[in-house]
C-alpha cells in the first residue's frame, strides 16, 4: 500500500480484501489513483476512488465502512490467526513466526500464505479459515462487533494433513 495513505484507508483496504470485494492489485490501483487525485488538489476517500474505478459498488463500500466502525487495525490483523489458533490448526508460536516473516517481507505475503508455505496449515485449512473470517466479519458488521472469541467457529473446517496442532477437530 501507499506509505502516504492514511490508517483509515489502509484499514478500509484490508477489510475490502478480506471480504473478497477486491484484490490487493485492485487496492493498489485505487491507492495510486487516490494519490494522483490528492496531487491534483482533491482529497477523495479510498472507498470513493474504488467505486469510481468500478472496483467496488455502493453496497460494498457501505459494508466495508460499517465493518470499519467495528474493527481496529489490531483486530483485522489478528482475526485470521485467532481463528486458526481457536481451531487448533496452529500454535501461537507459529502465528508469531508468520507475523514476523510478514513484517520482514513488507507485508507482501499474507499470514495464511506464510503458514501454508511453512507447512503449518494445509491449503484446505487456509481456505476454511478464510471462509470463517468472512462470515465473522459479516456477522460482526451486522451486530456491531461482538468479540470474536464469543462467536461460533466453522464446523466444516478440515483437520487432516497439517503439521503441528492441526490434527484435532475444530472447537464448537
Amino acid at each position: 500500500m501507499d506509505p502516504a495513505g492514511s490508517a483509515a484507508d489502509e484499514l478500509f483496504g484490508e477489510i475490502a480484501i478480506r471480504l473478497f470485494f477486491c484484490t490487493r492489485r485492485d487496492l493498489d490501483r485505487g491507492l495510486k489513483a487516490q494519490h494522483e487525485a490528492r496531487e491534483a488538489g482533491s482529497d477523495p476517500r479510498i472507498g470513493e476512488v474504488l467505486k469510481a474505478l468500478g472496483i467496488l459498488n455502493t453496497d460494498q463500500v457501505e459494508a466495508v465502512l460499517k465493518a470499519q466502525e467495528v474493527f481496529d487495525v489490531q483486530n483485522v490483523e489478528t482475526l485470521y490467526g485467532r481463528i486458526a489458533i481457536r481451531n487448533r490448526f496452529i500454535r501461537p508460536v507459529d502465528l508469531e513466526d508468520a507475523v514476523k516473516v510478514q513484517h520482514r517481507t513488507g507485508r507482501r505475503l499474507r499470514v495464511g500464505e506464510i503458514l501454508v508455505k511453512r507447512g503449518h496449515l494445509t491449503w484446505e485449512q487456509h481456505e476454511s479459515i478464510l471462509r470463517a473470517q468472512e462470515r465473522l466479519l459479516r456477522q460482526m458488521e451486522k451486530s456491531k462487533g461482538p468479540d470474536v472469541d464469543s462467536l461460533p467457529l466453522p464446523d466444516e473446517a478440515p483437520t487432516a494433513g497439517s503439521g503441528g496442532a492441526g490434527a484435532e477437530p475444530p472447537i464448537k
